[in-house]
């Protein structure tokens, strides 16, 4: 660590410290973040800083540091939320000594508005949100946590930060309904950023705002979330509907040495987008509606695709349904034996209500 990092402390009481630490390095490892185990400390690193875990004095003993107070209140927040999951018994009714604040607003908060609506296909709908001083959305990661209200909410109440960091979200039914989600375009001089939502009925609060939104309706964002494209030669970008936003930014990002597949499975012609690429990437449409059975198309096509014999500059992403996630993080990582540096599988959604990025 160096003086230009921003350290926090806490120590919080838990029935088993030993069984707590491997309980958090475990969840980060199955995230593939890089975990490291020595004898007395365990050190989990994350895009938006590093933790420290040791037992002392017969407590739960953690360290956070970052580079911007952002960054630290997002480490702070989800080792609590994580731990409060993993160890329900843990008392987290814990301060912070060090860097940075607690209690108050989300990290990078901002209150947005429905500007415009544009439907892509049966299935996307794209919603461009206005605001102001929206600046520190525009960088390396793509996506954003929406805070959405529901139907016919007329006074909005917005989470915020309790005094252990964790984020406190209230109840009723103006209380606001947080979704991850890509920033497909923005414009952060012009005060706007577009957003694409996958609709499917009344299955989640996604798609429930998207289909009744209207300009002038408010969102709350926080963020931003999300790591970019490291630099590669050959890509394999992988996903469904939710995944969709996110591989459009990236084919039209990536440079025109880029080379590789993009794999994108949809239920039929009707979903399918325009996408533009400057790259050479291809790009390959799977449709459910082919598939025999339960099929897994878009597993089935990504293992059918042969890798380079060099993978030294191979990169290779995904965000998937939940199950998928896990059959190929284990066809890259065990399978094939890509490094964690070389790939990035992501659950978008869980198959109790699709609706995620």
């Amino acid at each position: 660590m160096t003086k230009s990092l921003l350290i926090a402390r806490t120590q919080i009481t838990v029935p088993d410290v030993g069984a707590a630490i491997v309980a958090l390095c475990d969840y980060y490892a199955l995230y593939d973040c890089e975990v490291i185990r020595h004898d007395d400390v365990a050190v989990i690193r994350l895009s938006a800083g590093q933790g420290e875990l040791r037992a002392e004095n017969g407590m739960l003993s953690v360290t956070v540091s970052s580079r911007t107070d952002t960054d630290l209140a997002y480490m702070k927040a989800g080792l609590i939320a994580i731990l409060g999951e993993l160890v329900p018994t843990a008392d987290l009714a814990v301060t912070w000594r060090g860097d940075g604040t607690t209690g108050g607003k989300l990290p990078n908060f901002r209150e947005l508005r429905v500007s415009s609506i544009t439907d892509l296909s049966a299935s996307m709908r794209r919603i461009r949100f206005t605001g102001v001083d929206i600046g520190c959305y525009d960088g390396g990661a793509i996506h954003v946590r929406l805070l959405l209200l529901p139907p016919g909410s007329t006074a909005p109440r917005w989470p915020y930060l309790a005094e252990n960091g964790a984020p406190v979200w209230p109840d009723g039914p103006d209380a606001a309904i947080p979704r991850v989600y890509t920033i497909r375009r923005m414009d952060a001089q012009a005060g706007w950023l577009d957003v694409d939502f996958v609709l499917h009925g009344d299955n989640g609060p996604g798609s429930i705002f998207a289909m009744r939104a209207a300009p002038g309706d408010p969102v709350g964002m926080t963020g931003p979330l999300g790591t970019a494209l490291p630099d590669a030669e050959w890509y394999l970008l992988a996903g469904d509907e939710t995944a969709l936003p996110a591989i459009g930014r990236f084919l039209e990002e990536l440079p025109e040495t880029a080379r590789g597949m993009a794999v994108i499975a949809v239920d039929g012609p009707d979903d399918m987008i325009e996408l533009a690429t400057k790259s050479a990437i291809d790009i390959n449409w799977v449709q459910r509606s082919q598939a025999a059975g339960d099929s897994d198309v878009l597993f089935e096509a990504v293992r059918d695709i042969t890798l380079p014999l060099d993978r030294h500059r191979v990169f290779c992403w995904a965000g998937v349904e939940q199950a998928t996630f896990r059959a190929l993080r284990g066809l890259w990582r065990e399978d094939i034996g890509l490094d964690r540096d070389q790939c990035l599988a992501s659950t978008f959604w869980r198959h109790t209500g699709r609706d995620a990025a």
